[in-house]
């Protein structure tokens, strides 16, 4: 699998890194905002994009939202990591159709959850829809 991670912390970005290699995911670009990662996604194919919610230029739910208005990308599995829980942010991205939504500090099980239950959808019917997971599903709603 190939992943996009998108956060401003440098730092961020390479715990989520490491924690994707753990998995046993090495296929991993890093950028730093979604102006950045929007650019990146018109050349190149990304299985997976994990993205902050909070960043500078374009964030995490503006990005969201480009992806899922284009045809050629609103299907691309998103799972928003951000420190912030509010129901009101959640209920926002859920609207948007994001695949997973992890709170930081997250653990690399909570991660590697998110992304086999994203899998598992995927397996099911490829070209389906993001699916809209119930808040039950979500790390840090449980």
């Amino acid at each position: 699998m190939r992943f996009l991670v998108i956060d401003d912390s440098l730092p961020m970005r390479r715990i989520i890194a490491n924690v994707l290699a753990r998995l046993g995911y090495t296929d991993v670009v890093l950028v730093s905002n979604g102006r950045e990662a929007l650019k990146r996604i018109e050349t190149e194919q990304f299985d997976l994009v994990i993205t902050d919610w909070y960043m500078p230029e374009m964030s995490g739910i503006e990005f969201l939202r480009t992806l899922r208005a284009k045809a050629d990308t609103q299907n691309v599995p998103i799972v928003i990591v951000s420190a912030n829980g509010s129901k009101e942010d959640v209920a926002q991205a859920i609207q948007l159709r994001v695949n997973g939504y992890v709170l930081k500090p997250f653990t690399a099980e909570t991660l590697k959850d998110r992304i086999a239950t994203i899998c598992a959808a995927r397996a099911e019917s490829p070209s389906a829809p993001a699916p809209e997971l119930a808040a039950a599903h979500w790390a840090g709603s449980e």
